[in-house]
């Protein structure tokens, strides 16, 4: 039986960041992976700011990355493409139901306020 208050759990990816993962063939692969998300969610992240965020997870948790480019370029597209979605999903369909300013005053103008 395990005693769980002798088991130590770790909540946090705190890894040390490692930027040796960023060769040339994985900065092709952070770029193309930032142009797609630039194309899917431009409206919240575009193409700079979704490079740099691939560079600062591929650092930052660099034995994922690791294990993710052992599997194969494909496998490392997958899982950074995946990380920026999660990241950005919920503040783009936000941004997707929100309504302008002018859009907002029209209506409340519609109705009499």
């Amino acid at each position: 039986m395990i005693n769980l208050m002798e088991v130590e759990f770790s909540t946090t990816t705190e890894e040390r960041p490692d930027w040796s993962i960023v060769t040339e063939e994985v900065d092709g692969i952070a770029q193309r992976v930032a142009r797609k998300a630039g194309e899917q969610y431009g409206m919240t992240l575009e193409f700079e700011d979704a490079y740099q965020e691939a560079l600062i997870l591929l650092a930052t948790r660099p034995s994922r990355a690791r294990s993710a480019y052992e599997k194969g370029p494909g496998a490392l597209y997958r899982w950074l493409a995946q990380r920026l979605r999660d990241e950005h999903l919920t503040e783009a369909k936000h941004r997707s139901k929100a309504k302008s300013w002018e859009v907002n005053q029209a209506q409340l103008e519609a109705q009499g306020y």
